[in-house]
């Protein structure tokens, strides 16, 4: 079948320029200019995981990493809002239609740190909490945050199948929450990644909530089945990854200045040789193994409920393997570009930078592989693989063997509205 529509990579692609432009002020002002926020929207980039239903685009995974990928490797921090703006929503179609009837719908927030408190009440929750690293606040419409719920007398409310404590996760709309101004990290400064809280307590219909923990599945789509928004770790990695190697070249392009015997030998260099082409192989290695892992998990999400139990654990030793793969590809090409690297006004510094930061989110820190090891070193035992209660975010739900909270909800005694 002849594709007509142009690629998520064509549409960003023209884009290009308008954010090399703004890399000054992106740095500067520590967010995004407006212009490539609407950019972003218009041309489905901040709708790639949308229900079609919604207006959105359902794009396929491995096609949108290649448009991370491909910004990334212009400007890290626009690479990775697009990473987390993907228009993916766990409220009910029903509220989404009068949001979207009203405006546009961009999501930021934090589903790491249970930051606040709700409480049930009939038809909603009163939630109150502060909420950091929420990157993409500034331009976001709307913000999530997880909550621990609580009964009526103020009693965490706990699973009724492990124990656990149980969240609810609500959205806010903007003009609901304060912004903190607290990001000011060492890279990805353009991110926005402040704090955000709800200070006094604000009603949240239970349309807007996911009342099952976080990532709901809602509209039936396979990008809810699966953590395809974490799996872009390794493709904003990969961008820049490529975009050390792309400015490290340019260095060497670079008239040697006088009396500098390192310059005027620095091209010729077969130490620096060597490195730019282990560093191509390892980043074309490394792009194959995530296109084949999301593929095959995005096949699985088509045809079952949730996504094999091995393919995310492939997606979760993925992620991590070829962030910090990439870590040591930038730390390699920015040490062989000596003194031309170090500058805050070279964009190799900003890569480095970017890349020293990315890599030391939680969700692809190295302590995730253990229990990936573990799991390969035991799958084929009698009575299942063991698992050290496996926190990995890129495998939920849990195995069989764990409590999944899929298919059950909490009764909690409520009050009506305002008691």
């Amino acid at each position: 079948m002849t594709r007509t529509e142009p690629t998520l990579l064509e549409r960003v692609t023209e884009l290009f320029p308008m954010v090399r432009d703004a890399e000054e002020i992106i740095e500067k002002e520590r967010r995004t200019p407006s212009e490539i926020t609407d950019a972003l929207y218009e041309c489905g980039m901040y709708r790639a995981f949308l229900p079609k239903e919604l207006g959105g685009l359902e794009a396929d995974p491995v096609e949108w990493l290649e448009a991370v990928e491909a910004l990334s490797r212009v400007n890290g921090s626009v690479g990775w809002l697009c990473m987390l703006h993907t228009g993916q929503t766990w409220a009910q179609p029903s509220a989404m239609k009068k949001v979207l009837d009203e405006g546009r719908w961009i999501l930021a927030g934090n589903g790491g740190r249970a930051g606040g408190v709700a409480r049930a009440v009939e038809g909603g929750y009163w939630v109150s909490g502060r909420w950091p690293f929420s990157s993409g606040s500034p331009e976001a419409t709307h913000l999530f945050g997880l909550c621990v719920l609580h009964d009526e007398n103020g009693e965490v409310v706990l699973s009724p199948k492990d124990g656990a404590p149980w969240f609810v996760v609500p959205y806010f709309r903007r003009e609901d929450v304060t912004l903190h101004d607290t990001w000011d990290g060492l890279g990805l400064r353009g991110t926005g990644s402040g704090d955000f809280s709800v200070d006094e307590e604000i009603f949240v219909p239970a349309d807007m909530v996911d009342e099952k923990g976080i990532w709901a599945i809602t509209y039936g789509t396979p990008h809810e089945k699966g953590p395809f928004i974490q799996a872009a770790h390794s493709a904003h990695a990969l961008g820049l990854a490529s975009a050390a190697m792309d400015e490290l070249i340019k260095l060497t392009h670079l008239k040697a200045r006088r009396g500098s015997y390192r310059q005027l030998r620095f091209a010729t260099d077969e130490n620096l040789h060597i490195a730019i082409a282990r560093s191509d192989a390892r980043i074309r290695a490394s792009r194959l193994f995530q296109n084949d892992v999301i593929a095959k998990a995005f096949e699985s999400a088509q045809n079952n409920r949730y996504i094999d139990y091995e393919l995310r654990v492939l997606m979760a030793e993925m992620n991590t393997f070829i962030v910090h793969e990439c870590r040591d590809i930038v730390n390699t090409l920015f040490v062989e570009s000596g003194v031309g690297g170090v500058f805050n006004s070279s964009r190799l510094s900003r890569i480095y930078r970017d890349m020293a930061v990315a890599a030391n989110h939680i969700i692809i820190a190295q302590n995730q592989l253990p229990s990936v090891g573990a799991y390969w070193m035991t799958k084929d035992m009698e009575g299942g693989p063991f698992i050290d209660n496996i926190e990995m975010s890129a495998i939920y739900p849990p195995h069989p063997q764990f409590a999944d909270r899929a298919g059950i909800r909490v009764d909690v005694p409520t009050k009506k509205r305002g008691e």
